[in-house]
């Protein structure tokens, strides 16, 4: 992942550059190049200023000073530009591209920073034609090469694009007589010079806490975007949000939740998971017509039954209290009596048969009252807290079990940076189904695999050390396929005997069930497993225990293995370390 400077587009970019920055932010391999957006040219050589759209630096090879155009046509005609639809349409965008050149040369001159035969390569890159769309009839013309032109197709590898143009650039200059060329010059200490000379003055001056700040903000604003789904569906009184991980599904659930609320609907926000269920309660308070709690909840309330039984199988929290809870339901509606109900993870539940037969009732009572309005959230992926031969269809059963579902396929990821994304499903070896990826921030962002060695709690240690450099304790969270007992920091911490690393591991750590008045600090770092925190997210995430004797707990449970790796690298949504044992 190249540095990206700014981390974000910058203000007012238009589209063609918000595409190239997305391409360069995403693509991998390219951990020593720093990519250059919105540069500001005061100290420009032809006019009173300037702007470089991208400058891409390549420790090795050289630089390429990009132009992003999107217009709806191009015309090269008798050494004449012509493009449509854009500021100034016959100014040649190659001019633009000299003129940086010439600007950026001077400067680095000026600083004393300018060997002289630095490869300083041109592109003029239109974002919104296709290669096919362009005819080229001047193969031969004397004012570019062929090879500086970039079309949207090259959005997809913008690495591949880079190497080839400074490729061809080279094999050009470097047989011309006369022309000072050599990338060799361009060695990692002298990219780094040029770059910090270039972006001096905006280098320095964040902290941590206002990197995050910026995070969240874009967060926000992305999620309240998918806002625009709601008003699309707005007539639609049964709705199914289905998609991966991170596309903002519980969001507009519990916006929907808080709108029907509003409009003075008694309205039920539920899901199976504990800790999301949580989550839920805290966005229920202060709403006097919105209930939200766990499913679990839920059913000992209207089962009328105090608390669970101690050590209760499985059976009873999937067969037992709701069979209980849908004969007294059947028998008082009014402990019913909702007229709004949303249920996110719908997937936890879909393979219950008694779950949904009660949630079933509660929309469709038997009585004269009107059926309620019914919203779901799920993910078919995210079913890893039963084995996969129990696995249903959340869409088939919510269609089937709430008449007049509408599916609102949700593909458009708000929620992980596309470096990390892209990772994750080489990792697996499968896509996600993601269509799109609108978090573009690059301050931070990725995934690696560390190695373990003969001490994971070393490991461990080193891997919390690094992400505690960006990140705060109460953003990270340790996960593990096992439980607290079989995982890796279970059985750390119930150890006898501990290494210095694991004494100052101790330290850090907070189990993700521990209560706020735990002895441990609120702001720890969260550990857990996998299942416990679906639903959940944090900034960074560490996988431990994933290989042999993951695989072997996944077989023996009857656990989808791939299910349980998507959803634990879909739990970060900008760092992930994992820690194969």
């Amino acid at each position: 992942m190249a540095r990206m400077i700014p981390a974000r587009p910058r203000s007012g970019a238009n589209g063609s550059e918000r595409r190239v920055f997305d391409a360069f932010a995403g693509a991998r391999g390219i951990d020593d190049w720093v990519v250059i957006h919105g540069l500001q040219i005061r100290r420009h050589v032809g006019q009173f200023q300037g702007e470089a759209d991208f400058i891409v630096i390549v420790p090795g090879h050289g630089m390429v000073v990009i132009e992003a155009k999107s217009p709806e046509y191009v015309e090269y005609r008798d050494g004449e530009w012509t493009l449509d639809r854009v500021p100034n349409p016959g100014k040649s965008p190659f001019d633009q591209v000299d003129g940086a050149v010439r600007s950026l040369r001077g400067f680095l001159k000026s600083r004393e920073l300018l060997a002289g035969s630095e490869p300083i390569a041109r592109l003029v890159w239109f974002t919104s034609l296709g290669r096919h769309l362009f005819e080229n009839r001047s193969p031969g013309d004397m004012q570019f090469f062929e090879w500086e032109l970039a079309f949207r197709d090259d959005l997809r590898d913008p690495v591949a694009l880079v190497e080839h143009v400074l490729a061809e650039h080279d094999a050009w200059y470097a047989a011309v007589e006369g022309v000072d060329h050599d990338p060799s010059v361009m060695t990692p200490e002298h990219s780094d010079a040029i770059a910090r000379a270039l972006v001096g003055d905006f280098a320095g001056g964040r902290t941590a806490a206002d990197r995050k700040l910026e995070r969240r903000d874009d967060e926000e604003k992305l999620l309240k975007s998918q806002r625009v789904l709601l008003d699309a569906v707005a007539r639609n009184s049964r709705l199914c949000f289905e998609g991966p991980a991170g596309t903002g599904k519980s969001y507009l659930l519990t916006s929907l939740a808080k709108t029907w609320a509003a409009e003075g609907a008694r309205t039920l926000l539920t899901c199976w998971n504990l800790l999301m269920a949580d989550e839920l309660v805290a966005a229920g308070r202060h709403r006097p017509t919105l209930e939200a709690m766990s499913l679990n909840a839920l059913l000992l309330r209207i089962a009328g039954v105090e608390k669970n039984p101690d050590d209760a199988p499985r059976g009873w929290y999937e067969q037992e209290l709701p069979r209980l809870a849908l004969e007294r339901l059947r028998a008082d509606p009014s402990l019913g009596g909702y007229d709004a109900i949303c249920i996110d993870e719908f997937q936890d539940v879909a393979g219950f048969p008694d779950v949904v037969a009660l949630l079933r009732e509660l929309a469709e009572p038997s009585a004269a009252s009107a059926p309620a309005r019914v919203a779901v959230a799920a993910d078919p992926r995210q079913q890893i807290l039963r084995p996969a031969e129990t696995h249903a269809d959340p869409w088939a059963v919510a269609s089937e079990s709430f008449p007049g579902m509408v599916h609102v396929a949700m593909r458009q990821s708000v929620r992980q940076v596309r470096a990390l994304s892209s990772a994750a499903e080489e990792l697996l070896g499968r896509r996600f189904g993601y269509t799109g990826h609108r978090l573009v921030s690059n301050d931070v962002g990725g995934m690696r695999v560390d190695r373990v060695g003969d001490s994971p709690t070393s490991a461990l240690a080193g891997a919390l050390r690094d992400l505690l450099q960006q990140h705060p304790a109460h953003d990270i969270v340790v996960l593990s396929p096992f439980g607290e007992r079989r995982s890796l920091v279970g059985r750390m911490l119930a150890s006898p005997h501990f290494t210095k690393d694991e004494k100052w591991l101790r330290a850090q750590l907070r189990h993700v069930g521990d209560t706020p008045d735990d002895a441990r600090p609120k702001g720890a770092v969260r550990w857990g497993s996998i299942g416990k925190f679906k639903g959940l997210d944090a900034e960074a995430v560490i996988l431990t225990d994933i290989g042999d004797d993951g695989l072997a707990f996944a077989k023996e449970t009857g656990l989808p293995w791939f299910d349980l790796l998507y959803v634990g690298l879909t739990r970060a949504k900008y760092r992930c370390v994992v820690l194969p044992n």
